[in-house]
């Protein structure tokens, strides 16, 4: 129990007054009262300071003036709170007392106060060093366990990145191909495409050179048409024995016209 009253009083030394906590970063002030450093420049700059005395505060304790700037660590009071710290993790925090028991049934560490409680009464217990032997041998095989699991899914993650790779060089492959493809069929199709344009420029040429050919043909036989009319028009307006007398038998032509000129009827 002296114990208890020891880690008690240990404990109400080591913590800060402002924050209630265990220091974190102790530093001290001038009248030796001491706090987390980051408690003290919170409540440096949450207080007024002295009108008289610039930068000086008070001691939310005994209200001695300090200075701001006079804050210094505490490395004794770091170190004894960091045995605290350590020391209290084996300590039963209800009793106070060592805990170097282990109780098997709720799988917790005991003092031996503890241990003569109604809570674990019929409990089997075993001393820390007798117990922690076979935990560490199961503890042991399920690291082994998992360490088997964890190679199996090593090597699954591996061969899945393996069929990624292939799987990314296959289509890799196969987008080349595809692009390969219509590019030669893109390039046969533009030959084709010059082929058959080639092949009806050529086409167009002929039959316009044809039916140009006609058209020369028509205009010489129109304007042969134009003459004769114009030929026989100008007879018509001869008098009855001037057009007459250019129809004797002499006057015809090898195919019997009276007109003496091809563009009769008879002579078409």
């Amino acid at each position: 129990m002296a114990s208890a009253i020891f880690i008690k009083k240990l404990r109400e030394e080591a913590t800060c007054s402002i924050c209630l906590e265990l220091m974190t970063e102790p530093v001290s002030i001038n009248c030796g009262h001491s706090y987390c450093h980051l408690c003290i420049v919170g409540f440096t700059g949450n207080q007024s300071a002295d009108t008289s005395s610039p930068g000086t505060f008070h001691c939310p304790q005994c209200r001695k003036p300090f200075q701001s700037g006079s804050l210094r660590p505490n490395k004794q009071l770091r170190g004894m709170i960091q045995t605290f710290k350590e020391m209290n993790q084996s300590m039963c925090n209800e009793h106070g007392e060592q805990l170097h028991l282990f109780c098997e049934n709720d799988g917790q560490l005991l003092c031996w106060c503890c241990e003569r409680s109604p809570q674990h009464k019929g409990h089997f217990t075993a001393t820390v060093e007798d117990a922690c032997p076979g935990y560490r041998e199961k503890l042991q095989k399920a690291v082994t366990k998992l360490k088997f699991t964890e190679s199996i899914y090593m090597q699954l993650k591996l061969d899945t990145t393996q069929k990624i790779s292939s799987w990314e060089k296959k289509i890799k492959h196969e987008e080349e191909r595809i692009h390969s493809e219509f590019t030669n069929l893109h390039t046969f199709l533009h030959q084709e495409e010059e082929f058959y344009m080639h092949r009806l420029e050529k086409e167009k040429e002929q039959k316009l050179s044809r039916l140009q050919d006609n058209v020369a043909y028509l205009d010489n036989k129109l304007e042969e048409l134009k003459n004769g009319i114009l030929e026989l028009d100008k007879k018509c307006q001869c008098s009855a024995r001037n057009f007459l007398q250019g129809l004797s038998y002499q006057s015809r032509n090898t195919r019997g016209c009276f007109f003496g000129t091809a563009y009769c009827e008879q002579c078409l």
